[in-house]
Order: structure tokens, then C-alpha cells, then sequence
């Protein structure tokens, strides 16, 4: 059994050895999967709308051509998008939270944020992907589905960091196993970091960088808690999930 508070008390233990490597490790982290450049599609919708309401001052073949050229922009966008996602955010993922979990038991490297480039980075791309795509269909079904299912499937990037040989269907089926009775408490875990999230953008975002750290020290906690149940209750095996070797 674990508590929020106990989990936070000892993320800020960890962070107190190594706040600004952890803090180093978050901010290139959202740079480099694209968490920090997600304006692009707003602006072209807003370029967008601006045209559409003059169409009646230019002419037709110019908004034509205008519209045209914006959705292929949009097009190129997305399918940058997706291939981010698939060849950098995943891995990046994988290695953001290795770095984390080693830095609980005997501190970690800047270095390992790209350990899922290093250790069978298709693999990890693959499950990632699959994962992340997974949850994007239920959430488009419905928005409650798709918060279930992300939170079910929360431990799978904790899992193939631990180990990357695991398949994404494996690590989905004991990421199933170990949040089961846990997603509510989980997810008021998520909802207590609100405050924190609000506060840091009251200097224009750039205090939720701050944040990050704390965020991802105590989501590796709740990891460690949850492979200790994993474990105990059979879910998976020792071979599957071997421990951390920094």
C-alpha cells in the first residue's frame, strides 16, 4: 500500500542530491519530443479563420490557393507529428524514466535520458507508439475510456526502461495487472499536481519547468511501488523485471 504523501516525501529526497541534472533531463527532454512546440497548429488554424472571414474582399482562386497550401502545411505537420512520436518521443520517454528510477537507488547520468535509443530502440519506438495509439482510439470513442486506459497502461514506459526487451503487449498486460484497484488513487495522484502545474504558470509557464522534476520523481516512486506488487502477487517474473543496474 503506498500514500501520495510518502510517495512525495521521497521524490523531494532523491531531488534533494540531484535537482538540477533531473531538472536538465525534464527540459530537453520536452524540447526534443516536441512538448514545448505544440503552437504550430493553432496559429495555422488562426491564419486559417482569418482568411476564411476576408474571402469576401480577395479573390476566390487566391483563398483557394491560400487554404490549399495551409492544409498541406497542416499535412506535413502532422505527419512530422507522428513520425516525433514514433522515432524520438517514445525512446526519449523510455529513457527519461530510467534516468528517474536509477536516481532512486543509487543516482543516474544526464546520459540515460537517451537509453532507449541504446538498448533495443525499435522495440521501445514500436511500444510506444502502439501504446500511445491505443489510447488515442480510446479516447476518441469516449473521453472516460481513454482516461482508464491511460491510466492502466501508466507503468508501460516505467516497464520497458526497466526492461526493454519486454513487448509492448506484455508490458501493457502487467502494466493492466499492477494498476489494478489502483487507477483511482493514481489518478488523484495526477490531480494533485495541479496546484503546483497552476501556480508555475502564473510566470508565464516557465515555473511548471520547475515542477517537472518533483512530477517525475514521484511517478517513479509510485513505479517502485507498484513493481514491488507486480512482483509480490505474481504478475511478472524476476527475469522480466530484473531490477535497475546504473
Amino acid at each position: 500500500m503506498w500514500t501520495r504523501a510518502e510517495l512525495k516525501q521521497n521524490a523531494k529526497g532523491v531531488l534533494s542530491k540531484n535537482y538540477w541534472t533531473a531538472f536538465l533531463v525534464c527540459l530537453v527532454y520536452g524540447i526534443l519530443s516536441g512538448g514545448m512546440g505544440g503552437g504550430a497548429s493553432s496559429a495555422n488554424t488562426t491564419v486559417t479563420r482569418q482568411i476564411t472571414s476576408a474571402s469576401g474582399n480577395i479573390d476566390p482562386e487566391v483563398v483557394t490557393a491560400i487554404v490549399s497550401m495551409m492544409l498541406v502545411i497542416m499535412g506535413i505537420a502532422m505527419i512530422t507529428g507522428l513520425a516525433l512520436s514514433f522515432f524520438v518521443s517514445g525512446p526519449m520517454n523510455v529513457g527519461k524514466n530510467r534516468y528517474f528510477m536509477e536516481s532512486r537507488a543509487a543516482g543516474s547520468s544526464f546520459g540515460r535520458l537517451f537509453y532507449g535509443f541504446k538498448v533495443n530502440y525499435m522495440g521501445n519506438a514500436g511500444s510506444m507508439f502502439v501504446t500511445n495509439l491505443f489510447i488515442g482510439l480510446w479516447t476518441l470513442l469516449l473521453i472516460i475510456p481513454g482516461i482508464i486506459k491511460q491510466l492502466e497502461w501508466s507503468q508501460v514506459p516505467y516497464l520497458l526502461a526497466e526492461n526493454p526487451n519486454l513487448t509492448g503487449a506484455r508490458a501493457r498486460q502487467i502494466s493492466s495487472a499492477m494498476t489494478e484497484g489502483e487507477k483511482w488513487e493514481i489518478f488523484v495522484l495526477q490531480l494533485s499536481f495541479i496546484g503546483w502545474n497552476l501556480l508555475g504558470n502564473l510566470a508565464c509557464g516557465i515555473g511548471v519547468l520547475f515542477v517537472t522534476p518533483y512530477v517525475e520523481a514521484t511517478y517513479a516512486e509510485l513505479y517502485a511501488k507498484l513493481r514491488d506488487k507486480a512482483l509480490t502477487n505474481g504478475y511478472a517474473t524476476m527475469e522480466e523485471l530484473p531490477g535497475i543496474i546504473a
